[in-house]
């Protein structure tokens, strides 16, 4: 490149994307003054519209001291400052299920992060904002763009909500963190589908708690809420500071160490054996057999299964002691038509068994939507009590299908809501409780389910459905009838049912 008014010969350069340029000069005149050079190169560089960023100086300054063959910079860009993408902050996160180590470094098994606790308005998330960056100019004075940045969203699960600013993610209740997917929810139930245990060590929770399985020995649940146990406390501890307690089946320790079940409100038991049992300020029910336990109620003390046998009982109100009758009590579940009390005579048409495995149920619908899926709770021949997350309405009709480990295959019948178990005051309403009967089944699947019943039925409660012989009794010398030990009417329906049972399987 010349100059012809001035004799100037040169080279340009732009470099890093046209914020830096470069002049190589190869013959500067010397009848000509390097200021005047100067002003006349920047008008041609401008007139090229290089027009951003010419450092004149180093122009003057170059033409001044001649320098020829030799790159010089003469002007620079403004280069964009760089932004930064949005970020999410988890400032509660939620369980990670590990074990946790003592300062010696020595694991505790049965110490596990398992509750991720928060409350109503805790902060879980914070966003930090993008940053867009401002833009540069280079040499010809166009904007230089800074590079593009991402936007973040907060994980907002169920029962969350976002500030107006949309900069925090709150918890809307009281509850423990629960990833879902890539959100994070709040849940107010804290479900275990399986034994408390080494695989999830002890469970500390502010609210109700839902238990599909035992309480092993040496294990604990503390809570501040209602606490529902499907299976035993096997040795173990559940303490509640401000609610009931329900164990479907038994309270069982040892001679060298009691089960305990505390609670602030009532507690019901089926089987104790070696057990603590306290009610701070209600009721005590047992629906089966006492012994060798210490009990302690501020109100009333029930017993289904006859007197409590080397038991220490404290209590403050009235104590009932009720023989075993045909009656099938299903702790915690309210009455229906079919299960009348024994002051009634009433008996139910099928044995039903507590289902502590909980097999999953699913109630199909000729509309998809209606269509629903929940647990099964207790099982007879005629129905079953299931409890599902979410609402049906009595006379509602559908088509179950389910598996119950023992019966092969799986079992289909038609059924209508019969009943719906309200939860008791204070309790969450997110899971309910239904009443199922059969309406249509094939006699094949009736009789399957009945036989299992039965034989689930006297597991769990070691009926035999035989008559006792007393104990000086020989074939030779029977005992006269008189001094015979009759049999309990739940003793004879059992053995009733189990013949004709053998009755249909031999047809």
């Amino acid at each position: 490149m010349s100059a012809p008014a001035t004799g100037l010969r040169y080279s340009t350069r732009v470099m890093e994307g046209g914020l830096t340029l470069a002049i190589a000069m190869t013959e500067i005149p010397d009848t000509v003054a390097p200021a005047t050079l100067a002003s006349m190169l920047v008008d041609e560089l401008k007139a090229r519209n290089i027009t951003y960023g010419l450092d004149e100086a180093a122009i003057t300054n170059m033409l001044d001291n001649r320098v020829l063959e030799e790159e010089v910079i003469i002007g620079h860009g403004t280069p964009p400052r760089s932004g930064h993408d949005a970020e999410v902050q988890l400032l509660r996160l939620p369980p990670s299920f590990m074990h946790s180590a003592d300062e010696r470094g020595q694991v505790d098994y049965k110490e596990v992060e398992n509750v991720s606790e928060v409350k109503e308005g805790d902060v879980i998330a914070r966003k930090i904002p993008s940053d867009a960056g401002e833009p540069g100019f280079n040499v010809f004075g166009r904007e230089v763009r800074p590079p593009a940045v991402r936007d973040a969203h907060l994980p907002a699960g169920r029962n969350t909500v976002i500030s107006e600013d949309g900069l925090e993610l709150r918890a809307a209740k009281n509850g423990y963190l629960r990833w879902s997917g890539d959100k994070i929810d709040v849940v107010e139930l804290y479900l275990v589908m399986g034994n408390v245990g080494p695989s999830t060590g002890n469970i500390r929770y502010q609210n109700q708690v839902e238990i599909h399985g035992d309480i092993q020995a040496g294990f604990e649940v503390t809570t501040g809420g209602d606490v529902e146990i499907f299976g035993s406390v096997d040795g173990g501890k559940v303490i509640s500071e401000g609610g009931t307690i329900t164990v479907r089946k038994g309270v069982m320790g040892s001679s060298e160490g009691p089960a305990v079940v505390q609670a602030q409100g009532d507690v019901q038991i089926g089987r104790a054996r070696f057990a603590n049992i306290q009610s701070k300020t209600g009721n005590v029910t047992a629906n089966a057999a006492v012994e060798n336990s210490e009990i302690r109620a501020a109100g009333d003390l029930t017993l289904y299964a006859g007197p409590a046998m080397n038991c220490i009982v404290e209590v403050g109100g009235k104590v009932d002691v009720m023989a075993i009758t045909t009656e099938r009590r299903a702790t915690g579940e309210a009455e229906d038509a079919e299960n009348q009390t024994a002051r009634t005579g009433n008996r139910r048409k099928y044995v039903r068994a507590v289902i502590a495995s909980s097999p999953a149920v699913e109630l199909i619908h000729d509309d998809p939507r209606q269509s629903t899926r929940g647990v099964v709770q207790d099982l007879s021949a005629g129905g079953m009590k299931l409890r599902l997350e979410g609402r049906l309405h009595e006379g509602a009709k559908f088509r179950t299908q389910f598996k119950i480990e023992g019966i092969a295959g799986t079992m289909w019948m038609d059924a209508v809501v019969v009943r719906t178990v309200t939860p008791a005051d204070g309790e969450q309403d997110t899971h309910r409780s239904y009443g199922i009967e059969f309406t249509q089944i094939e006699p094949a699947v009736r009789d399957a389910i009945a036989k299992y019943c039965l034989a689930e039925d006297m597991r769990q409660h070691k009926l035999t459905g035989a008559e006792t012989r007393p104990q000086h009794e020989t074939a030779d010398q029977p005992v006269p009838s008189s001094l015979r030990k009759k049999p309990t009417a739940k003793q004879a329906m059992l053995k009733k049912l189990a013949g004709w049972l053998d009755q249909k399987a031999q047809s």
